[in-house]
């Protein structure tokens, strides 16, 4: 801490550096300052004790604050080619950016592109927005490391191993668990998994869905029927060419993107669903509204999620008290394709 401490001796110091060297969040220096929001008496004491010691007076760092404030957000998000998955960003924006102008916000939109954060890091040291929304989770997330790294407040939709970070997602692995059960309870013993390798948290839940509703009715997977790591279209259309020949009672989709594939490639085979394969997809989009045949999806409301991720966001902003996880709830919605 005397390391960094000696960085900020010649400038001008900011909230962000008073955090910084003190470990703490930007929230949280916020409410020792303004003595407003809920936050222990020990971690008061420290951040006035610092800001006392570098001859830096609360009442004037509060009034600095008000005024550098740009009333300014961000949602991040991936650089998305693919029509199948841009809706759910879309209606994610929509939600943020209704709550955003609501409370008297506006909205900027970062698309990163691999594990690049040059976008974000000139965002932040330029002092363009308050806070951000991480609109999705990875397993090894660069993002969201950067984002503490920097100290500044932010929210993800989706989940991290990380009890810092404010979480709001769907219960995925919930809803894909009480799809594979109603398909279960149907005495279909041979269901399949297809699914591809984004390395996307929400994946690995609903996958681990799936594999909970089979223990939990004591039914044993096989192996053979599980395709997760796909990279490539063309090998997902050929693992379902081989789901065809080997008499499985369903297919479940990792996600719409996954699901519009699966069923064009059955189509191109001339395979009748329900008839010769079940399909059932992990999310829904009006994509697949496009095919003939209805398909049983699980609905989540991806404008809501958008709307709770940006309220929480700015009540942290404000120095209230955030849930670090909020669970939102999902629908199954059984269609033609699952008869």
């Amino acid at each position: 801490m005397e390391e960094k401490r000696g960085k900020i001796q010649n400038k001008k110091m900011t909230i962000n550096d008073v955090a910084e060297v003190l470990g703490v969040s930007v929230s949280t220096v916020s409410r020792a300052i303004s003595g407003k929001g809920r936050i222990g008496e020990a971690t008061r004491r420290r951040v006035l004790e610092f800001i006392e010691e570098h001859d830096y007076h609360p009442n004037g760092i509060a009034k600095s604050l008000a005024q550098s404030r740009t009333n300014n957000i961000a949602i991040i998000i991936p650089d998305v080619k693919g029509v199948v998955a841009l809706p759910f960003f879309y209606l994610c924006m929509c939600g943020v950016n209704e709550v955003a102008q609501a409370r008297g916000y506006d909205m900027f939109v970062v698309s990163t592109s691999g594990k690049d954060t040059s976008q974000l890091k000139r965002l932040i040291d330029n002092r363009k927005v308050d806070g951000m929304i991480l609109g999705s989770t990875y397993k090894e997330d660069v993002f969201a490391s950067f984002l503490k790294s920097k100290g500044i407040p932010f929210v993800a939709i989706g989940s991290l191993d990380d009890e810092e970070v404010v979480q709001i997602d769907h219960d995925n692995e919930g809803a894909c668990r009480d799809l594979t059960s109603i398909l279960l309870s149907r005495r279909w013993r041979r269901i399949a998994y297809m699914g591809n390798s984004k390395n996307l948290l929400v994946d690995e839940a609903r996958y681990n869905g799936y594999i909970r509703a089979h223990r939990d009715v004591g039914v044993e997977i096989d192996k053979s029927l599980i395709f997760r790591e796909e990279k490539t279209e063309s090998a997902m259309r050929s693992h379902v060419d081989e789901l065809l020949g080997k008499r499985v009672d369903c297919i479940i989709c990792q996600d719409d993107a996954v699901c519009n594939i699966v069923l064009d490639e059955l189509r191109a085979q001339g395979a009748r669903i329900p008839v010769d394969m079940r399909v059932a997809s992990c999310h829904n989009s009006k994509v697949l509204d496009n095919y003939p045949v209805s398909v049983t999806t699980l609905r989540f409301d991806n404008t809501e999620i958008g709307r709770v991720a940006c309220a929480t966001l700015l009540d942290m902003l404000e120095g209230k008290e955030v849930s670090r996880k909020t669970w939102l709830d999902y629908e199954v919605v059984l269609k033609e394709s699952t008869k």
